[in-house]
C-alpha cells in the first residue's frame, strides 16, 4: 500500500512540474497555442518578453499581414540564441539552411494563436540516424515549447498551474 501511495505521489509531482503542458498543441511539423483572451498586441508583447527571457534574441521581424495587405495582424518573429548557435555549428556544419528559428502570431477568428516549426523534424532531413544532433535539436525544441506555455499562462488558467 506504501508504494502504491508512493507512485501516486511521484506521479503528481511529476504532473505538477509540466503545469504548462496543456496549452501546447501539435499539428503537422508545428507546435502552437490558442489564446481565446488579451489583444494581440499585448500577447504579441508578452511573446517577446518570454522570447528574450529565455535568452533568445529577436533579429527581425516580418509583418506578414502588412506583406500580404491583411487587416487580420500576423507577424513572423526570426529567432536566434548564441549559445545553441555555437554548438549547432561545431555539432553540425549545414546549421545555416535551419536557423533562424521561426514562431508566428497571428489574429484566427476570434483568437490568437502562436506557432513554432519542430525543429526535430530538420534531423530527419539534414542529418538523419544523427543522435547528437537529435538530442540538440529537441533541447531547443523543449525551449520553444516553454515560451509558447508560459505566454499562454499570461492569459489563460491552466488545469494543471499555479496560475488558478
Amino acid at each position: 500500500m506504501k508504494v502504491v501511495i508512493s507512485l501516486i505521489s511521484a506521479l503528481f509531482i511529476i504532473l505538477n512540474a509540466y503545469s504548462y503542458q496543456d496549452f501546447v498543441q501539435y499539428e503537422k511539423g508545428y507546435y502552437y497555442v490558442i489564446i481565446n483572451k488579451g489583444s494581440f498586441k499585448a500577447v504579441n508583447s508578452e511573446l517577446k518578453s518570454q522570447i528574450i527571457e529565455h535568452g533568445w534574441d529577436i533579429v527581425h521581424t516580418i509583418n506578414v499581414d502588412k506583406t500580404v495587405k491583411s487587416k487580420k495582424p500576423f507577424k513572423t518573429h526570426l529567432l536566434c540564441k548564441a549559445k545553441y548557435l555555437k554548438k549547432g555549428v561545431k555539432l553540425f556544419e549545414p546549421i545555416g539552411v535551419i536557423i533562424p528559428c521561426k514562431m508566428a502570431i497571428k489574429v484566427e477568428g476570434s483568437y490568437i494563436k502562436i506557432m513554432v516549426e519542430d525543429v526535430t523534424e530538420f534531423a530527419n532531413i539534414y542529418a538523419p540516424g544523427d543522435e547528437n544532433v537529435r538530442k540538440f535539436l529537441n533541447k531547443v525544441k523543449k525551449e520553444m515549447i516553454d515560451i509558447l506555455n508560459k505566454t499562454a499562462a499570461r492569459f489563460m488558467k491552466s488545469k494543471y498551474s499555479p496560475y488558478e
